[in-house]
């Protein structure tokens, strides 16, 4: 249905992997979207072990005695070569994906490095435009942690046909200052700025940042917790975002409500945006 795009051309890391996750995990549970991360890092070990299969992998190099043992055929990698060959169809790409939420949620992970194997990551890039244009026939929503050291035609072939893009960005004025560059290289009706790590006791807050960058609508964020910040990383944020407990949470002063309540608006923000372009069709 739609593919929404996470894109920053910063080199350095500034949360645009947690924002992506954790927004794409939050809708597929509170809204019953049959969705798709999509990577285009390699080795990305961050989503993996958010979704709990780092420990899996590790398991089974315990069993195999064998270094990184990552299925050769699973992921962006495996189903690159279908695509080469033009023989991928949409019902073909679950079996590439790793399932997080069964009908709900799945993961599609970039290339991996492999112990004596040269890899043409050119190559296998130069197909994630079809392999986008076949996932968004099978599912219902489509995001994208588009990788800013990705090939520049690869980079661009993606955010033209992305449907929303998410221009995230640090909670830094020389970060700010940067921004209408970065706008003006993108179809500018589609973007939503979002900025990563939020703190909302600074003084460059929502608020302030919009006004400074003079954005018709406020700013989304995704706010930091340490309570998400520790679970990505100790790969239980599949039960952070299914405990009802936590998405209940209604002190505005509580950090951890304050996430979930800005994740939500960044969705609402996101539907409405997707409903927008839709109208325009």
């Amino acid at each position: 249905m739609a593919i929404i795009t996470f894109w920053n051309n910063n080199t350095g890391k500034i949360g645009q992997t947690y924002s992506a996750f954790a927004i794409a995990m939050l809708m597929a549970v509170e809204h019953n979207h049959k969705t798709l991360l999509v990577s285009t890092s390699h080795n990305d070990t961050v989503t993996l072990k958010a979704c709990g299969y780092d420990q899996i992998e590790k398991n089974i190099n315990l069993i195999t005695k064998k270094k990184n043992t990552m299925d050769l055929e699973s992921g962006i990698e495996g189903i690159s070569k279908l695509s080469l060959s033009n023989r991928l169809t949409p019902d073909l790409i679950p079996n590439y994906t790793k399932v997080v939420l069964k009908q709900r949620f799945e993961f599609l992970t970039g290339p991996q490095d492999k112990e004596g194997e040269n890899i043409n990551y050119d190559r296998i890039y130069s197909s994630c435009k079809n392999i986008l244009l076949m996932a968004k026939q099978f599912y219902d929503l489509v995001f994208v942690d588009l990788n800013h050291g990705l090939e520049e035609e690869a980079t661009r072939d993606i955010l033209n046909m992305s449907d929303v893009i998410i221009l995230n960005i640090e909670q830094k004025l020389t970060e700010f200052d940067s921004v209408e560059e970065l706008k003006k290289s993108l179809s500018n009706n589609k973007v939503l700025l979002l900025i990563n790590d939020y703190d909302r006791e600074s003084k460059y807050n929502i608020k302030n940042v919009t006004r400074y960058l003079k954005e018709r609508k406020e700013i989304l964020s995704v706010p930091h917790t340490s309570l998400f910040s520790e679970a990505m990383q100790e790969g239980t944020a599949i039960e952070l975002f299914l405990n009802s407990k936590i998405r209940n949470l209604k002190d505005s002063d509580d950090k951890n409500a304050f996430f979930i309540k800005e994740l939500r608006r960044d969705i609402d923000a996101i539907t409405y945006k997707m409903q927008e372009l839709q109208m325009k069709v």
